[in-house]
């Protein structure tokens, strides 16, 4: 008698019925343990035997598991791979900040002339905080990111190095023919030589 095929056997719902000569065995089927009579659910994902790689979550079903990538990561859950969320452009990186690919993550910082966490960046004032290198003798203009250094009046150079112009030798000076031209840093002074009066700009005998 084919008792698995008449179904006259006990073998359990999650068992497999094998005929024999005059009898026939229950076995518990892949994912499920017991004696065949009773079977219960192995569990995978705590027992270790599953197959999901270390980048990936373990999720148990009846008689089976699932394996699905973390965060960070893609594929079949089997195989796992990093996902470069950079080169993707799936950040959450400020416009401002700059965005550095890791293994299931990526970070974020603010570029230079920017401050904050990477996903949040402000403009630095280099100019109120001093952080500039502008010339003492330069005048410091905020940029958003940045800043410029011009000389002041009086100076010549890049805002980095500012020197001073004599007037009085270049001949940039207004002091009148009957004065006499001193030079000053960054600027120069007018006196009426001696037998004129006047304020070196304008003279009279």
């Amino acid at each position: 008698i084919d008792e698995c095929k008449l179904r006259t056997h006990n073998c359990h719902v999650n068992a497999r019925c094998t005929n024999n000569v005059g009898s026939y065995t229950c076995h518990c089927k892949t994912g499920y343990h017991g004696n065949g009579l009773s079977c219960s659910d192995i569990d995978e994902c705590t027992s270790g035997v599953h197959n999901c790689h270390a980048n990936a979550r373990c999720t148990n079903n009846v008689g089976s598991y699932t394996c699905k990538c973390k965060s960070g990561y893609q594929g079949s859950g089997v195989t796992c791979s990093d996902i470069d969320e950079c080169k993707l452009k799936t950040h959450k990186c400020h416009v401002n900040a700059r965005c550095t690919n890791n293994v299931g993550s990526y970070t974020c910082q603010c570029k230079t002339g920017y401050h904050g966490n990477g996903r949040s960046c402000s403009d630095i004032d280099e100019c109120s905080t001093g952080t500039h290198n502008c010339h003492a003798n330069a005048r410091c203009t905020n940029n958003v990111g940045s800043y410029t250094c011009k000389c002041k009046s009086g100076f010549q150079g890049n805002g980095n190095t500012c020197l001073d112009i004599d007037e009085c030798t270049s001949g940039a000076h207004n002091c009148h023919a009957n004065a006499r031209c001193t030079n000053t840093g960054g600027s120069f002074t007018c006196r009426c030589k001696v037998g004129y009066s006047g304020d070196g700009r304008t003279s009279f005998p």
